[in-house]
Parts: C-alpha cells; structure tokens; sequence
C-alpha cells in the first residue's frame, strides 16, 4: 500500500471496507493532523482528542468525498475546524479577555529557542488562522509543498496542473502567509517563511496515537468518550454549515441583491441581543490609556499621548489627548501645501480582542465614548473597525468623519458621547476605535466601552448605505415614498447647498461589500445594473463599482481599477427613469468593494434600491 494514492487507499475503505487502507491513511496523515491540533489548542491532550475526531469525520465521509479532493488539504481544513469547536465547547467564560488572549498565545509549546527558530516562535501561534485565510487550492499547494515536503512535480500532479502553474500557486500562497504575518508584527521574508514551515510545521505524534485513532475510527466512534463525539457532531454541523453558506452565497449572485442592499435602508433585522448582559447592564470597557497610532508611523504633525490633568469623571483614565498641526518638520515635503494642512489628521487607537468563548460573538453591540475639543477649525470624530483575523481584512469600519452623515465636534465643545452599532463575527476577532481630528486644534477621548445592544438598535456601520459628501452639509439622502417605480419607493439623493454647485462638489452613497461577501467576486468581472431618474444634474450622476485594498491600520492604497458604464451613457441633466449598467474586473488582492452612486454638482436623482442586481458575468 505504500505506493497507492490517498484516494485509492480512502476508495479501497470506503468501498471494500479495509481496514488496512485506513490504518495506512492514518499512519501517512496523523502527523500533520496531530500538529495543527497541538498548534491550534496548545494542549497535548486536547489535540490528541481533536485528531481522534478528525478521522472518526474521514471514515464517516469516506464514500462522499470526491475523487478530485487533495486528502491533505481536506484533513488540515477539518482539523482546524474541529480545534475551533473544541476551543467554543471549552471555554465558558471569559475572564478578563485581553488577559485570556495572551495567556493562551504564551501557553503554546515551544520549540527549543535558537537564533534559527525565532521566525517559527513567532509563527507557530498564527499558522492555523493564516493558512485558513487561503483557498482552498492555495492551502493545498502549501501543505502539500512545506508542510509534506512534495517536489513541485508532485504538487501539479496532485492539483492537475502543469508545474509552472503549481509554483505560481505557491508563490501567490506565501506571499498572502507574508502579508497576514507582517500584519501581526511579524517581519519576514516568503522564503524565510517557507523555510521555517518546513523545518517545523510537522511534529511527530504520539507513538500510540495512530493505533488508537484507527481503532476507534473504525468502530465510527463507537469506543470513544460522549465528549469526543459530541466534538466530532458539532464539527459535521459546522461542515454542512458552510456548505449551505456556500450554496446561499451563489444563489445571491444569480439572483442579485435587491431585498440584500435595500434592506439596509429601509430596515434593519439585527441579531437577538443576549438578554442575560443586557438586562444586567453589564460593560466591557475599552481602555485607551493603552493607546497608538493607527498608522504604522505616527503623523509628524501630531502629537498624541496621555493627558493626566483631564479626565471626564473622577473615576476615568486619564483622557487621551491629540493636538495638532504641529510646525511641520524640516524634512516635511516642500510641496506639503497649507490646505493639506489644514485637512492632515490623526488618529489614536486602542484594540480589545474578541476571544473564542467571548459573550460578545455573534451578538449585536453598541460602542459608546466620550470626545471633548478645543479650538477645531475642520472636525473632529471617532472611528471603529473589526479585524477578521481568520482572512487578514476589515470586517467592519465606521469612521463617522470625512463628510459623513454624523460629524461629530467643530470648534470648542465639552464632553459629547459617541456611538457605534455593530454585530460581532462568529468568530475570533479583534475591535479597534479610537478618537480622530482632521485639521487644526485639540481633541480628549475617554470612557470608551462595549455594551450589547438592543436588537431593534440600526447598525452605523459602512454595510449599511450611506451619505458623504465633499464639504460637509451640502448633500442629503432621504427616502421619497411618493416617487416610486415599479411601485417601489425610491431614495433621493440632492445637492442642498445654496446656489449652483461649485467645482468640485460630490456627495457620495454607497455601501461597502466586506468580508467573506467579497471573495466570491475576486478575480470575475462583475456587473451593477438597476433603475434611476435624475432631474437638473449639472455635472453628472456616476454609478460605479470600486474595487478596494485598503486597510485602515496599515494605510494601504486603493487599487487603480476603472470600471465601465455600459453604452457610454451619461447620466446629466433631466432624464426619466433610465436603466443602468456598469461592469468592473475585480482583481484578486480586493479586501472590499464600493458600490456607490456620486451625485457631481446640482441636482437630484433618485434611485430604486429594489431595482439593484449585482452579479458576475465571466
């Protein structure tokens, strides 16, 4: 057997009922997932529990899984989800979570500390999370290459691809395990990362692990603990979970989003709201007396850091303090003219960790804080956002600034609260919020907390539609129910300033698509079509579609993709109902996409929202 394929030892089990094929599978694989378990869990006895599963689910699904499936990748990625259930079905409360999050990143085991394994030592604790932000495709490459030390003749020949196809695979793959890395604060090369996987993702399980594990898979669990095939029940759920996410996600693509974007506007179905730390007023404060910069590198012409002599109540921290411009450096670039200036900004940010086992996943919450400023000449605000560790992006964002609908501090004001409504993904997270000021002056923060909201409480975060504008106050967006079409009613977007425009003008709404909504479009042209009428629009109505990677923390760049209005139509003027098409590429570094109507110059135009279809044409 040792020449048979994994596919022809799990049909050789499957349909002639061998135990020797499975006992082979398990000696070949028990390893690999033994490893990740240990890695994932930080328990010996937990990951030793976690593989057991892992094959009791391979000889459940043997018969059904299908003959194109890399066994390797399909082995990892049912490890992975077994640890995280095991991980929820462990921990039952949290204690002091930014403690927790720690203490289980230092209870991992170690390798033996030399100059050569400090890349591993920083690795180790990410690798599950990052190899799950892969494809399923890319992860295969990885595992097949450095986790199971196959030549890349072997990993074309395993993925069906010509071999020059599978090294591009892996390349693409490492460079995306670098970025997910160096957003962690790990600094590292692609092949100082190779090196150190395959010198050390794969450890050798214990010596009677495989024994027991073919053993009891054989019996299909029948000689193992409730504990065991409660954990092995719970994986299949999540397994077929996903599988009806899957199927939903391209159901949403044929049909398009209607009732999907619409609903945001018109209504909101948050999720239910945990009556037990509602009802008992129960707060997860958010200390921001912790604080950095959101960027990498602080903005030379702030300051910010810790006011000790203000505080908004006797009991707060002391308020975190941003001020600035300051004279702009020598080494400031000469044409750093004084408008850009006078509209530079900065932010401060302090994060809270959303551990597995938290009272927060997957509840709906309002983030509270208090502001206070001095002598703001642009405005002043706050922002949120929730890192997706699993897939190293932006899950959620709501700045409240820039031209949006709820500026917040101008001028001298004392102590203003703030609020954001969100829902927390289902899974591990991390929640980043912070006070911003954009322009000359002062701003405090303080008092910034998490509460769970109430279920009818509309979310403010950028899934929903919104309104920005150039200068603040010179658009509006409101619901018209007396213009409709096709019985619809419609949104209107107008220029409310006094006058004629002037150059320049814009307001912009639109919403963003985030999060694993996203990934189905990379690499597609996608087409936005729908229904609007515009009436004395100066300059023009632009429907688009912008493709973006963008990430707050880092301050990374938009990518500079154009998209396309079918037929060329410009949409100025007066015109009656007239139906829109726009197409755009989308290319495969996207973390979001803006889908978005910008009103330039006077006028007004209104939109039917239960007209928008989003799809994927090639």
């Amino acid at each position: 057997m040792h020449d048979a394929t994994d596919m022809d030892l799990l049909r050789q089990y499957a349909g002639g009922n061998s135990d020797d094929a499975f006992a082979a599978l398990v000696s070949r694989h028990v390893n690999l997932v033994y490893s990740a378990a240990l890695r994932k869990s930080g328990n010996p006895h937990a990951a030793e529990e976690i593989t057991q599963a892992v094959f009791i689910i391979l000889a459940q699904k043997a018969g059904r899984i299908p003959a194109q499936t890399i066994l390797p990748g399909w082995l990892y990625q049912t490890a992975r989800l077994t640890a995280a259930n095991y991980l929820r079905r462990e921990i039952r409360r949290v204690r002091r979570e930014q403690e927790a999050f720690m203490q289980s990143q230092s209870n991992l085991p170690r390798q033996n500390e030399t100059a050569a394994d400090e890349t591993w030592q920083q690795l180790a604790p990410l690798l599950e999370d990052a190899m799950g932000q892969l494809g399923d495709k890319d992860r295969a490459a990885v595992l097949l290459r450095f986790f199971g030390g196959r030549s890349f003749a072997e990993v074309a020949a395993a993925a069906g691809v010509s071999e020059n196809a599978a090294k591009k695979r892996v390349t693409r793959a490492l460079e995306r395990l670098r970025k997910f890395f160096l957003k962690r604060g790990v600094a590292s090369t692609a092949e100082t990362i190779a090196g150190a996987i395959s010198a050390h993702s794969v450890q050798a399980a214990p010596a009677l692990l495989a024994k027991s594990v073919t053993a009891v898979a054989l019996a299909k669990g029948a000689a193992t603990s409730i504990s065991t095939l409660t954990l092995v029940k719970s994986t299949l759920v999540t397994m077929k979970t996903k599988a009806i996410v899957a199927t939903i996600a391209t159901t949403i693509i044929v049909a398009g989003i209607t009732t999907w974007l619409a609903g945001f506007h018109f209504s909101q179905q948050p999720k239910k709201a945990a009556p037990d730390f509602a009802a008992a007023g129960v707060t997860f404060p958010i200390r921001l007396a912790n604080a950095a910069s959101r960027r990498d590198a602080k903005d030379p012409l702030f300051e910010i850091g810790s006011d000790p002599d203000t505080r908004r109540t006797t009991n707060s921290d002391p308020a975190i303090h941003i001020k600035g411009p300051l004279p702009p450096p020598p080494d400031l670039p000469p044409n750093f003219s004084d408008a850009a200036l006078q509209k530079a900004g900065e932010s401060s940010s302090a994060y809270y960790v959303v551990t597995n086992g938290s009272p927060l996943l997957g509840q709906h919450i309002r983030i509270t804080g208090w502001l206070k400023s001095s002598n703001v000449k642009n405005w002043a605000a706050a922002y949120f956002c929730i890192y997706d560790g699993k897939h190293s992006r932006f899950s959620r964002f709501d700045s409240m600034n820039g031209g949006d609908d709820r500026p917040i501090l101008q001028g001298t004001m004392d102590w203003q609260q703030i609020e954001f409504v969100t829902d927390v993904p289902d899974e591990a997270c991390a929640l980043y919020v912070g006070p911003d000021l954009y322009g000359p002056g002062e701003l405090w923060g303080d008092d910034f907390q998490i509460a769970i909201a109430p279920a009818d409480a509309p979310i403010t975060d950028d899934r929903r539609w919104r309104l920005t504008s150039a200068d603040l106050n010179t658009y509006s967006e409101t619901s018209d129910f007396q213009t409709k079409h096709d019985g619809h009613p419609t949104v209107c977007l107008a220029y409310t300033g006094a006058g004629a425009a002037p150059s320049g003008s814009w307001g912009f709404w639109g919403i963003k698509i985030r999060g694993a909504d996203v990934d189905k479009y990379l690499g597609h042209t996608v087409e936005w079509s729908g229904w609007v009428k515009i009436e004395n629009v100066s300059n023009r109505l632009q429907p688009t579609i912008r493709p973006w990677a963008f990430d707050p923390l880092a301050g990374k760049p938009s990518i500079n993709v154009k998209d396309k209005l079918a037929g060329g139509n410009t949409l100025k003027g007066t015109k009656d109902w007239t139906q829109f098409s726009v197409t755009c590429t989308v290319p495969d570094e996207v973390n979001h996409l803006d889908t978005a109507f910008i009103l330039y110059g006077s006028g007004r135009a209104w939109i039917d929202m239960d007209s928008l279809k989003f799809r994927i044409v090639k």
